[in-house]
């Protein structure tokens, strides 16, 4: 396969999960070399860096470090994500063009940003910069004429499902704590789901980087962290809940909203409450792996609270044991690199 030069300018949490599991693939498989170019500033330390198979984490430090990469030839290049700051746009586009790689692939782990939403991006579209591409492998919630104004052609666009790090985020040995968690940020109805707690007389945890906004008699019964200054901590929140309960509007027009938390929270295996739809019903089979409110209301949040809160020690652990499975079979980040290398690589 030779050496893979795989370049991470999107700085979260979630792709240095997704370079976790792409080394991890690779060494699996073996046979190839990697390297790795980040503009990364925050470390990150809570997930740790995997050693890189054959290869090197380089920190983009400006345009001289381009110069060693872009005299170098590649057997293949994988872009994850477009760059979140300008700084990165010229590099960016000057390693699309310019570096020698055998065949070229896009990942996708967002969805693609709308035209003015992002600088990279907007270039990219000016300039047909993806034309000489090989394909792209983008989320099934995208919009695949987004990226055909990228350059892409039709027959180059793999539709993939949204994945987490399930090595990562995984059981701990510990007993549930006595508390709901929630987390995020749009079209999300907290109050609703503080009533509902209160009702059924647990304290519930959010993180969230919104505006939330509680009546003085939720006061008590809630505790909000930003959630951009508590990703550290998030995977313990998760896992120390009782359950994880998420209140989307029923307003929300996205499908798939709150997957990343659901998911997250069925790897570590406890239970859930989300909205039913047509997505998470692929996902979430009800009273098996964790639950589904039909219309948003406290008074359904309670009855899906009550019925977690009323399963025995053994039911409990079976619901967890089979959201994990679910995850594993249908969401892992992991089987996704695997078969990404095996397929395109």
């Amino acid at each position: 396969m030779g050496k893979i030069l795989l370049v991470n300018f999107a700085e979260c949490p979630e792709n240095l999960h997704f370079e976790q599991a792409f080394i991890r693939a690779l060494r699996r498989r073996g046979g190839a070399g990697l390297d790795i170019l980040h503009d990364f500033d925050f470390p990150y330390s809570f997930i740790g860096k995997l050693p890189v198979p054959g290869g090197r984490r380089i920190k983009y430090s400006g345009m001289q470090t381009l110069a060693g990469e872009l005299s170098k030839a590649y057997s293949r290049l994988v872009i994850l994500d477009f760059p979140k700051r300008k700084r990165c746009a010229l590099p960016f586009i000057k390693l699309v063009r310019e570096l020698k790689a055998g065949k070229k692939f896009f990942i996708a782990n967002h969805l693609i940003p709308m035209s003015g939403q992002n600088f990279t991006t907007d270039a990219a579209r000016r300039f047909k910069l993806f034309s000489s591409f090989n394909g792209a492998s983008i989320l099934e919630a995208d919009d695949a004429g987004l990226w055909r104004g990228l350059g892409f052609d039709e027959l180059n666009l793999f539709k993939r499902n949204y994945a987490v790090d399930c090595d990562y985020y995984r059981p701990q040995q510990t007993q549930p704590g006595k508390y709901i968690f929630s987390a995020g940020s749009a079209g999300r109805d907290f109050p609703a789901l503080a009533a509902a707690a209160r009702k059924s007389g647990l304290p519930v945890k959010i993180f969230s980087d919104a505006k939330i906004t509680l009546p003085e008699k939720f006061k008590g019964i809630c505790e909000v962290f930003l959630l951009a200054k508590n990703l550290h901590n998030l995977k313990a929140a998760l896992v120390g809940a009782k359950l994880v309960a998420l209140p989307i509007e029923d307003g929300h027009t996205n499908e798939s909203a709150g997957n990343s938390i659901i998911f997250i929270a069925m790897a570590c295996g406890r239970p859930v409450i989300t909205r039913r739809t047509p997505y998470m019903e692929r996902y979430i089979k009800e009273g098996v792996n964790g639950v589904l409110y039909d219309r948003l209301s406290s008074s359904g949040l309670e009855a899906g609270i009550k019925k977690i809160a009323a399963l025995t020690p053994a039911g409990l652990k079976r619901l967890g044991l089979a959201a994990r499975r679910t995850v594993l079979q249908k969401a892992s980040l992991d089987n996704f690199c695997s078969s990404f290398i095996k397929k395109l690589i």
